[in-house]
This record gives structure tokens, C-alpha cells and sequence, in this order.
């Protein structure tokens, strides 16, 4: 029973890859704080630490999309879409546009300077540069 169990925590560790935190390679961002990451998720800023404008971008509610927000905000995919909600319709802030996938992750970072998103570091290219990866 104990390798079963063994077996079971082994394989759900291997399915929750590192999400890395992505810019475009000229946006004048070298790194981030896991709180500067938090807080431009959170809406809680709009400027990246250089202060330039800062715009993120969401995956759809996907695994990524979970992973994220458990580990960046401790928060569940309904306890988000809660918070925004709330947000939004107290106009202190607006949500991240959903993009989609990794790939459209990368196509709108690789196209805005001021846009960060995350990805699958798996799915990493020459056309955004990491700046923060949630383990």
C-alpha cells in the first residue's frame, strides 16, 4: 500500500510543472518578487517596478490557470473569478484578458512591451523573457 501511495505523490508532483512569469525581452523588466507578481495579478498595481505601465494577461481556466493562482494568490479558480467580480463592479480595478494558451500567451507578450502573462516553462521561447518562475 505504501508504494501505491508512494507511486501516486511521485506522479501528481511530475504534473505540476514550473510556471514562468513572461515580458517581452525590450520591456525593461529583469526580474520580479513573487509580491510584484502577486500584485500586478491582483490589480493591485499597474506599473511594472520601473514604472512603466504594466498590462497582464490570463490563461483560461485551465490547469496553468489554477496552478497559478493557488501559488502566486492562494486563491481556487472560483475564489478568483469572486474577486474580480467584486473588483470590477466597485471599479478599483479590471481583470487580466483571458488569452488563451501558451502559445497566445507568448504571441501577446512577444507583441506589447507592457504585457506579462505566464506560461508552461516548458513552452518557453527566444520571444519572452522569464522574470519570475512559481515553483
Amino acid at each position: 500500500m505504501k508504494k501505491i501511495i508512494l507511486s501516486v505523490a511521485i506522479a501528481t508532483t511530475a504534473l505540476m510543472a514550473d510556471i514562468s512569469v513572461v515580458v517581452n525581452p525590450n520591456s525593461g523588466v529583469d526580474s520580479l518578487t513573487q509580491s510584484q507578481v502577486k500584485k500586478i495579478f491582483m490589480g493591485k498595481t499597474k506599473q511594472f517596478p520601473n514604472g512603466s505601465a504594466v498590462r497582464p494577461v490570463d490563461q483560461n481556466s485551465g490547469s496553468t490557470y489554477k496552478e497559478f493562482y493557488k501559488k502566486i494568490a492562494g486563491k481556487s479558480p472560483s475564489k478568483m473569478n469572486k474577486y474580480w467580480v467584486k473588483l470590477t463592479f466597485t471599479g478599483k480595478a479590471e481583470a487580466p484578458k483571458k488569452v488563451g494558451s501558451n502559445s497566445s500567451v507568448i504571441d501577446a507578450v512577444k507583441e506589447n512591451t507592457k504585457t506579462i502573462g505566464y506560461i508552461d516553462s516548458s513552452a518557453v521561447t527566444n520571444d519572452v523573457k522569464v522574470v519570475y518562475t512559481v515553483k
